[in-house]
Order: C-alpha cells, then structure tokens, then sequence
C-alpha cells in the first residue's frame, strides 16, 4: 500500500512535468488511455479540451477511403488523377504534379507513412465534389460514429481555425477504424513506403521501439505541437492512447509512452488479482470437504494440532490450507482444527490414513 502511494506520488509529478511545464505553450495538452476491448477510459487529461487535428484528420480520410473500396466505389489499383489545388498543397507531400495519377494503393501507403498531404486532396477530390465537400462527409462520418465534438475542414489537417476535435473524440475514430476495417488497419504497420524510386520513413518512431505497438498516426502544426494517435497489444489486451500538445516529437512519444506503460502495468496487475480470486472461488466451489481433526479448550492446542498432523502428511498437506474455527459453546468458546478444500473422495482416503496413525478425525 505504501509502495502504492509512492509510486502515485512520483507519477503525477511526473505527469504534471510532461503535461504541463512548457517554456511556450501554444498547443493545449491533453491525453487519453482507453481499452480497446471494454472501452473503457483508463486514463484522460483534458480529453474533451478543442485542439487542431493536424494531420491526425488523415485517420478520417484513411476511414472514408477504406469504407469506399468495401463498397467497391474505389479500387485499389485505380488512378486517382491530381488536381492543381492538390499538387499546390505545402510538405509534407509527395510533390505530385498536376495531371499525373497515383493508384489509390499508393495513395493509401503516402498518407499512412509519408502522410503526404497532396495525396489528401488528390483522395478527397476522388470521393466528392471538392476537398471541401468531403471534408463535410467527414464531419458526418465522425458525428456517426460519435465523435460530439469534430469538425473537419479539409482531408489532410493542414491550419484551418474552424478544424477542431479532441483527445477523446480521436480515440474513438481510431477504435473504430480498428474495429471496422482490421485488415486495412494492417497496413499501419508498414514503417517503409517508396514512390518514383525514393523511400520514405514513417513518422511513428514508436512503432518500432515500443513493445506490442501495431499503429497508428502521428500529426503536427505549429499551431498543435505533436501529436500522436497510438495503439499497442499486450497480453492480449489492446490499449488506445492519444496524446495532443507535445513540444518535439521525441516529448510527445515519451510522455505517451510513459502514460500506457502504466496503464497496462495497472492492467497485468489487476488480471493477476481476478485470476488469484477465481481460482480461489473455484477452488472453495470444488472442493467443498473439510477434515476436522480435533475440537480444543484452547487455541493453542489446536494450533499444534495441526503442527502434529502436518508433520505426519508434509506432502500430502504441503499445499493444503488449514484453520481454526472457533465455535462458542454455553459456558465457553471451543477451538475446532480443519484442514479444507478437499474433493469427497480425497478427504476420505486422508482421513482413514490419519485414523490409521492413530488420528482422530472425520470429513465435514
């Protein structure tokens, strides 16, 4: 318990140093941990606070696109062509020029790892009118999934002040592409993508140094800071973490890394418990015998009863509990030896043992 309260003590220190302390706060902090399998928040600092997206809105691209090619109204080696608002879009960008293609498989792995933001519109302009009528299905999509408080401007999160979500609100986008598409959400472990012969690295250096990470997103304006949208397995449980505000990259993933590295301690420490608590359950349901081999005037006689009669069974009570049960007679309080959790069957192979040593006993 003190170790307990320790530790808690040192992290929210901690936290309070990641989170909050900043030479020059533009962006504003916020994180959120939540269980991918129960949806359950474990852990969220200003998760419903407005922030810019940056280029986290990708995710919701990345979501229409894949909800496109289920419904077969794109195709993964069709020819996106570019535009010349796409090809005018700032880095980071795969510098596209105007009137050139680009399969949307390619287009899928530029925003994933390059998060190329021509490559934003040029998808956009593919599944609507204009980037700024998808940007409107986008803001739908996200109130039908439940995202309150998101509203998209355009398909790659470059600045737009009305372009606003939340730590929460990304958390559940990413979950549900997760959910909604696994096999399309493969692909956010891809760390490499190439394009006319050059290669480009992923932004998420997360996913190749933290253990179990399998996605998601990085995102970054002035305006932000960095930002991440993350997603790790262990032990068979998945946890979501988003973290908005970073001052560098490097503050953003170790901030991250810190909060989920808790929460899946917290996590280990509770499945250990709960499986400690059924296994006793199950042990007391099944095994519902007990031995009684002496009733007592005093407890210390009956504490060295079961001395005696372990020194004559050691391995066969070696992993068995015994207890005193103290019963209250007229005129005075009775000290009864049991050795318990037997199955009816060994309890009464025991005791004719014991009674064989000249142990009284019988089965309860």
């Amino acid at each position: 318990m003190i170790q307990r309260k320790v530790f808690n003590s040192i992290f929210f220190l901690l936290l309070a140093i990641f989170l909050f302390f900043n030479k020059d706060v533009l962006a504003k902090r916020a994180a959120i941990i939540v269980n991918y399998e129960t949806n359950e928040v474990l852990f969220e600092v200003n998760a419903d606070t407005l922030n810019y997206p940056a280029s986290l809105a990708k995710i919701m691209t990345l979501y229409l696109t894949f909800e496109a090619l289920e419904k077969g109204d794109l195709k993964w080696d069709q020819k996106l062509k570019v535009s010349k608002v796409a090809a005018s879009r700032s880095p980071s960008k795969l510098y596209l020029e105007v009137g050139e293609t680009i399969t949307v498989e390619d287009a899928v792995m530029a925003l994933v790892v390059k998060s190329a933001n021509d490559v934003a519109t040029v998808i956009a302009e593919s599944l609507a009118d204009s980037e700024r009528d998808f940007a409107k299905k986008m803001t739908k999509k996200a109130r039908e999934i439940g995202m309150k408080n998101t509203t998209y401007k355009n398909a790659s999160g470059l600045p737009n002040r009305a372009q606003l979500t939340t730590a929460r609100d990304t958390s559940i986008l990413s979950r549900a592409l997760i959910k909604n598409y696994p096999s399309y959400y493969e692909l956010f472990k891809e760390k490499k993508f190439s394009w006319k012969d050059k290669k480009y690295k992923s932004h998420n250096k997360l996913m190749s140094s933290y253990d179990g990470a399998d996605g998601i997103k990085t995102g970054y304006i002035y305006a932000s800071g960095f930002q991440l949208a993350f997603s790790a397995v262990r032990n068979n449980t998945r946890l979501i973490g988003i973290y908005f505000g970073g001052d560098t990259a490097k503050h953003r993933d170790e901030t991250l890394k810190f909060l989920m590295n808790k929460e899946f301690a917290e996590l280990s420490e509770k499945k250990i418990q709960t499986n400690k608590q059924v296994s006793k359950e199950n042990l007391e349901k099944n095994n519902q015998y007990k031995i009684i081999v002496g009733t007592f005037k005093y407890e210390k006689n009956a504490k060295k009863q079961i001395k005696i009669v372990r020194s004559f069974f050691p391995e066969v009570l070696k992993n068995k509990d015994s207890r005193i049960f103290s019963r209250k007679g007229q005129n005075r309080t009775w000290y009864e030896t049991q050795f318990i959790f037997f199955d009816k069957q060994e309890a009464s192979t025991l005791c004719s043992l014991m009674k064989k040593n000249n142990i009284d006993c019988f089965v309860k």
